[in-house]
């Protein structure tokens, strides 16, 4: 089966953009994580804080666009086989994807876990977190509690039903129970709607979106909206189901002669993408600003004023628009197919498990390290603006250097043979 290279490059720049953002959070730029129109004025009202420049502040964002590319990535093949007619090839190729799921998600995800508890243990995080009784007291004390840690840890991220939003030494894998669950959804549903007519099916995903929108759950609607354009996209390639608008064929015999030489459909593409990038610019402000209040009408009283499920639920709306004009666009694909970005996409799993281990382990000994470089030792103060900012980017330059060397081991020696050691399993327990 082809692979959609534009959904790895899509996928390389969303992880380097959260590796990026964890980098800077908290600490620096805190008005590049806020919205244009926040207060006090004097802080804020940079260019930066406005789409489409926000884009590369927009960390949170990238989880519902994992999530629709996931969607999408899991479950274009496999409709393809569907859409051959050979029923047991598809329950068969369905079967081996939902055994190697589990074991793909969770299997670097353990590695990485250990890896990092024993570095904490090893007193080579710089690093304090906040709670000793969860992290193990001290490093070198307690190394039981390490382990038993690691399978409490291990045992609530793949619990699918119940999410544990654990946070700690790895705080972006809260992600993964997620994921996890997203592709159980999509399984289930490509089997439940296998055998279905095209419209009919098209028209459950549809309502399927909207059922889940209605209550809350961006990460289902994300991957069911992942789905729903990989269905789109094998129609269109079948061509058994027209792409173009039908209000547009509607209209097309009115529409003036001189007019007709007018790309309508690209027209309506990039709008859609430039909508679905305003929508992931939504600022993390806990409220909806300026340009965005609108919004509120379609909000659904089930979300119940919950920043989370308001912010993740249009960042979510805004992954399908970008998404869904990216399939349909090949001058939009070209970008993502280039060598850096298809790199990129290669490591992004790695590299969205790796960094923060990284930035655990050298962020305060590189910035340190720059610091005395710049200033000789002295103490740091407001009137070392240049060396601060000679700290903090010199600092990402070296870390993002040793997050993609790092991202790429990862990948080599963990994560494919993860991936090598699910396909095993697979054989093993298949008739």
């Amino acid at each position: 089966m082809s692979r959609a290279t534009w959904l790895d490059g899509l996928r390389g720049i969303a992880a380097a953009i959260v590796a990026t953002d964890h980098y800077f959070m908290g600490a620096v730029l805190h008005a590049g994580f806020r919205s244009f129109w926040a207060d006090p004025p004097e802080e804020n009202r940079q260019l930066m804080q406005l789409p489409p420049f926000r884009l590369i502040f927009a960390a949170h964002a990238m989880v519902p666009l994992f999530f629709v590319i996931s969607g999408y990535a899991i479950s274009i093949n496999l409709i393809r086989l569907r859409a051959s007619s050979n029923s047991e090839g598809f329950l068969r190729r369905l079967s081996s994807a939902v055994t190697r799921r589990g074991l793909r998600i969770y299997l670097p995800v353990f590695c990485i876990t250990v890896i990092s508890q024993i570095l904490f243990f090893l007193n080579l995080f710089q690093w304090q977190p906040g709670d000793e009784i969860v992290w193990g007291r001290k490093p070198w004390t307690a190394p039981w509690f390490h382990v038993t840690f690691v399978v409490r840890y291990m045992l609530d991220n793949i619990n699918i039903l119940a999410i544990q939003y654990n946070g700690g030494l790895n705080g972006q894998l809260w992600t993964m129970a997620l994921e996890f669950r997203g592709s159980c959804v999509v399984y289930l549903i490509l089997l439940g709607l296998a055998f279905w007519k095209p419209r009919p099916r098209l028209w459950a995903l549809g309502a399927s979106m909207a059922y889940w929108f209605y209550f809350g759950f961006w990460d289902v609607m994300g991957f069911l909206a992942g789905y729903w354009l990989a269905e789109l996209q094998v129609l269109a390639e079948l061509n058994t189901v027209s792409t173009e608008s039908e209000y547009l064929t509607w209209l097309k015999p009115y529409i003036p002669v001189q007019a007709r030489s007018v790309n309508f459909s690209a027209i309506r593409t990039y709008f859609i993408f430039a909508v679905g990038i305003w929508l992931l610019c939504l600022s993390d402000d806990g409220a909806l600003p300026p340009g965005y209040q609108f919004l509120k009408i379609a909000e659904s009283s089930r979300w119940d004023g919950n920043w989370g499920v308001v912010d993740k639920t249009w960042k979510t709306v805004g992954s399908v628009l970008v998404v869904s004009a990216i399939s349909t666009t090949k001058q939009l694909q070209y970008p993502l197919d280039s060598k850096l970005v298809q790199y990129l996409g290669r490591i992004s799993f790695s590299l969205y498990l790796v960094h923060q281990s990284i930035y655990h382990l050298f962020s305060d000994p590189v910035r340190s390290t720059l610091w005395y470089i710049a200033t000789g030792g002295l103490p740091p103060d407001d009137d070392h603006k240049f060396a601060s900012a000679f700290c903090w980017i010199g600092g990402y330059v070296i870390l993002s250097t040793i997050n993609l060397y790092a991202a790429n081991l990862y990948t080599r020696f963990v994560d494919e043979r993860c991936i090598k050691l699910a396909k095993q399993f697979d054989q093993w327990v298949s008739q």
